[in-house]
């Protein structure tokens, strides 16, 4: 009853916020505004982020191989990108639980058991979030425009804080997954399948490398869409990052739509005024829908060869 309630509010809140972001957008946007996205300029950054966002679904199957391998459950990361790529498409729809319910329909036809598509997928969810926040937390102290008004000394102090926690979450991980993993499914057994310490240190390392390089991405767009600005990296990756995070943790907003980008907005209007902010806020979103468009379209056509390849043998 209460994990109903949650999404429900997770969803009402997540339509409220893409309401209000679509109305400011509106009144804010103008003309001149919208016309520099159909530049050449313009549109060849957004192409190229988008193309640096696709590469987050091979170095998620990466990821989610090494998991799959170290509890005995071998398969080929073309493979895995595959079914990546066809259902990340599915994040769009209302509720963020298609995306989910195609992926484990794909993996379990081909031959990933549920329990450890489960343990593996619900690692990733973990380690995306702990990436996020990291990544998020690094960039939000290190920007130079003002984001979090630290001097070197206290942000210097900031690293070891982190390794610290990182390797605490690490080493608390394998004896409470199980118990968190029961809670949810209660009569499914975990013990004894988990990935070591290392493997997970190595798929967070590949989670941070994705929220890098879609910075790397915003940078671009904000660069194209404003060239005549001072653009910091730290800051643009740091809104990214956070603000994912919190849309990860408002369930029923498709795709975070709403809330990740009233929260992109909101920390970088501390640098970036008027129309500013909003021009490349609403350039990462045109960059994330062609990004997983691209990503749909290669995985369906190598789910399409891998069929007729394996019809004609």
């Amino acid at each position: 009853m209460l994990k109903q309630i949650y999404r429900l509010f997770g969803m009402v809140l997540g339509v409220l916020a893409a309401i209000v972001f679509v109305v400011y957008a509106i009144k804010t946007l103008t003309v001149h505004d919208l016309s520099q996205y159909f530049t050449a300029h313009a549109l060849t950054g957004i192409f190229a982020a988008a193309a640096l966002y696709t590469a987050v679904i091979p170095i998620s199957a990466w990821a989610w191989k090494r998991m799959l391998t170290d509890i005995g459950c071998t398969h080929s990361s073309a493979e895995l990108s595959m079914i990546m790529g066809i259902t990340q498409i599915a994040k769009y729809l209302p509720g963020n639980i298609g995306q989910h319910i195609g992926r484990a329909a794909m993996s379990m036809a081909r031959n990933i058991a549920i329990r450890p598509f489960l343990l593996t997928v619900f690692s990733e969810t973990l380690l995306t979030l702990l990436a996020g926040l990291m990544i998020g937390t690094i960039g939000a102290f290190f920007s130079q425009m003002g984001l979090v008004n630290f001097t070197f000394g206290k942000q210097a102090i900031l690293i070891p804080i982190l390794a610290a926690l990182l390797f605490l979450v690490i080493f608390l991980y394998p004896p409470l997954a199980p118990r968190l993993l029961k809670h949810f499914f209660p009569n499914a057994s975990f013990s004894n399948i988990l990935p070591r310490p290392p493997t997970l240190l190595q798929a967070l390392a590949a989670y941070s490398l994705n929220y890098i390089i879609i910075g790397v991405g915003i940078l671009v767009i904000a660069t194209t869409l404003l060239p005549d600005m001072k653009h910091d990296y730290m800051l643009l990756v740091a809104s990214f990052a956070l603000a994912w995070f919190a849309g990860f943790l408002t369930p029923g907003a498709p795709a975070g739509l709403g809330i990740r980008e009233v929260i992109m907005l909101g920390i970088l209007s501390h640098s970036y005024p008027g129309s500013s902010g909003l021009l490349i806020v609403v350039g990462f979103r045109l960059t994330t829908i062609l990004g997983d468009t691209l990503c749909f379209l290669v995985a369906y056509s190598m789910l399409f060869f891998s069929r007729r390849a394996t019809t004609s043998t």
